[in-house]
């Protein structure tokens, strides 16, 4: 029998982290409203040198926020290769970028999203929107895998995990 302190206490390695962050995955991005309250939303991201990167237009709630109170969270959760489930957050200071460094970060981005012969046309539509990317330089990782939960659910249930779920 596991306890909650073993569960909550299992950390990915390293390795397990950057592989998801290099993923086509979506993210939920956490900015401080005005009134203390979070705003949150999905975006597309891109892990580079250590800093987490998004595209947005300069007039979105989140590049407001990130401009006037400079805090950002980031949160992503997948899968390794080995199969072993994780989620990953990064809390950090935020910075909004501007020009052509903005417009070379959110093509590298879309990059990471869209295949190549279409990347083009994207980038000309989506950079009269997304004027801004936002950066996030993380000043503390969160990580947590499910594995062990998984495993001793899996025993209990004596059959699959993913099989007790409704599709």
């Amino acid at each position: 029998m596991v306890d909650a302190t073993t569960v909550y206490g299992a950390h990915p390695t390293q390795d397990e982290i950057d592989e998801v962050l290099g993923q086509r995955r979506s993210a939920a991005i956490g900015t401080l409203n005005e009134d203390g309250s979070i705003h949150l939303t999905y975006v597309l991201f891109l892990y580079e040198g250590d800093r987490l990167y998004l595209e947005t237009a300069s007039v979105t709630r989140k590049a407001r926020n990130v401009a006037a109170r400079a805090r950002a969270t980031m949160m992503v959760q997948g899968s390794t290769s080995t199969g072993r489930s994780l989620m990953v957050a990064a809390e950090g200071i935020g910075r909004v970028i501007h020009g052509s460094e903005a417009r070379d970060i959110n093509h590298r981005l879309r990059a990471k999203y869209i295949k190549p012969g279409a990347l083009d046309a994207i980038d000309r539509v989506w950079g009269r929107l997304d004027d801004v990317a936002i950066e996030i330089t993380p000043r503390r990782w969160r990580s947590w895998t499910g594995d062990i939960l998984h495993e001793e659910t899996a025993k209990e249930l004596e059959g699959s995990y993913d099989d007790a779920w409704i599709e």
